[in-house]
C-alpha cells in the first residue's frame, strides 16, 4: 500500500503533518501593545506596551488597566487642576470613546495570556 503512494502526495502529507510543529505560536506572533486613540476629531494616539507584564495574574491585569487609563488621560488632554463634571462633555466623550476602543484589546490580551498559561500547565 505504501508503494502505491506517489512521491508528491507523500511530500504534501509530510508537510501537512509537520506544519503544527514548525509554525510559531499565535501569541508570539502578535505585538504586545494596546493602541489608545481619541475621537476622530482628535488625532492623538498612544501605544501602551505590556510585554513585561504577566497578564495571567490579576496584578498584571490591573497594571495594564492602569497603563491604559493613564494613556487615555494623556490622549484626551487631562488637566489635573480642572474638575471634569457634566460641564466638560468633550473630555468625557473622549475618554468614553477611547475606552470603547481600548477595552476589547485589553480583554483580548488578558484572555490570550490566560489561555496560554492554562495550556502550559
Amino acid at each position: 500500500m505504501v508503494s502505491r503512494l506517489s512521491w508528491g502526495t507523500a511530500a504534501i502529507l509530510a508537510g501537512v503533518l509537520a506544519s503544527p510543529f514548525l509554525a510559531p505560536p499565535i501569541a508570539m506572533a502578535q505585538e504586545a501593545q494596546i493602541i489608545v486613540q481619541g475621537p476622530a476629531a482628535n488625532t492623538r494616539g498612544e501605544r501602551v506596551p505590556y510585554h513585561d507584564l504577566n497578564l495571567a495574574t490579576r496584578d498584571g491585569e490591573r497594571a495594564l488597566i492602569l497603563r491604559v487609563s493613564n494613556a487615555i488621560e494623556r490622549v484626551c488632554l487631562h488637566d489635573e487642576g480642572r474638575w471634569y463634571g457634566l460641564a466638560e462633555p468633550d473630555y468625557l466623550s473622549c475618554t468614553e470613546r477611547s475606552w470603547r476602543g481600548a477595552r476589547p484589546q485589553v480583554v483580548g490580551a488578558v484572555f490570550r495570556a490566560r489561555q496560554l498559561a492554562y495550556r502550559q500547565r
